[in-house]
């Protein structure tokens, strides 16, 4: 079994959209293929593999394929950044509760939609001779009035034009990348021109615990329309997960699907409040069987993150 990002398992050709999950990747091709779709700048030559018993972790954004052009990965480079800016916590008071006491998921999408965006990306990949033209896409979580947008860095990496689509609007608008920290996998991008857009309300993601409802939000499979909304509960905390050569350190696992696409986008708990950063998900391989297995980027820990990237610009 071997470990692969998200990019390694969408290819879309045409209108037909596939869902692979492959333990090899192909060669690549002889020619230069036609530009029909993109992925990411290809990681460099991976260390030996481990072998047994795991489920594929794979990075939670989709890349738009070409036919013909194989799979080139992403992966999260490392690097030297550290962070030291503590985030105030937030007291969580559950105002999207039922009268019934269960989660209110209608009640949430309606609050916390108007701050999320759906992100394109124009990407160039390079692997030796050949190289192609495509776009990614993710989600991302509105910061500020004036348009800050948190999202994954692997969205964004490699990128040389990037739009977002706004809750309720058709016509993207052009957005440029603040700051990138790789090894923590989170991005900051700035929407051109922007005022008075909703941020999202930020929870305290060191306040959760194991059982507490949550719900996904995201742009899943890249498909038209409003963003998909699922839900669930977080399944444990304080996960190390390797993807690739990086590793993400007390990630949130939860059971709330998440798909191709909604990587940037946010975890939410029953207040409507963000707590995570949805990135990555598992999948069968092998004789190894996943349902429903997650992961998301802390908010606190995203937060300092983002702290960092706007000190250094």
């Amino acid at each position: 079994m071997t470990m692969h990002t998200l990019d390694d398992d969408m290819m879309a050709t045409d209108s037909t959209v596939t869902d692979f999950w492959h333990d090899e990747r192909p060669v690549a091709p002889e020619s230069e293929p036609t530009p029909r779709g993109g992925v990411f700048p290809p990681p460099p030559p991976p260390a030996p593999r481990r072998r047994g018993r795991r489920a594929a972790l794979v990075l939670a954004a989709i890349v738009l394929v070409g036919v013909g052009s194989g799979y080139l990965g992403a992966s999260l480079a490392a690097d030297d950044t550290s962070v030291t800016t503590a985030v105030p916590p937030t007291a969580v008071v559950p105002v999207a509760v039922t009268s019934t006491g269960a989660i209110d998921v209608g009640a949430i999408a309606a609050a916390v939609q108007p701050s999320v965006v759906t992100i394109s990306a124009e990407v160039t990949v390079r692997q030796g001779p050949f190289s192609e033209q495509g776009t990614s896409a993710g989600t991302g979580i509105i910061l500020t009035a004036d348009g800050q947008v948190l999202t994954n860095a692997h969205v964004v990496a490699g990128a040389t034009a990037i739009t977002v689509t706004l809750d309720g609007e058709t016509t993207a608008r052009t957005a440029t990348v603040i700051g990138a920290d790789t090894t923590n996998d989170v991005a900051l991008l700035q929407i051109e021109g922007a005022s008075g857009l909703t941020p999202a309300a930020l929870g305290d993601s060191d306040a959760v615990a194991v059982g507490d409802d949550v719900v996904a939000i995201g742009n899943a499979l890249d498909l038209d329309g409003a963003v998909s909304v699922t839900r669930g509960i977080i399944s444990a905390l304080d996960r190390s997960i390797d993807v690739e050569s990086a590793t993400l350190t007390n990630a949130i696992q939860t059971d709330a699907a998440i798909s191709s696409g909604n990587s940037g986008g946010p975890l939410v708990n029953a207040a409507g409040e963000v707590i995570g950063v949805n990135s990555a998900g598992a999948t069968s391989t092998g004789s190894v069987s996943v349902e429903n297995v997650g992961f998301a980027i802390p908010i606190n820990h995203a937060m300092e993150i983002v702290e960092q990237l706007r000190a250094q610009a």
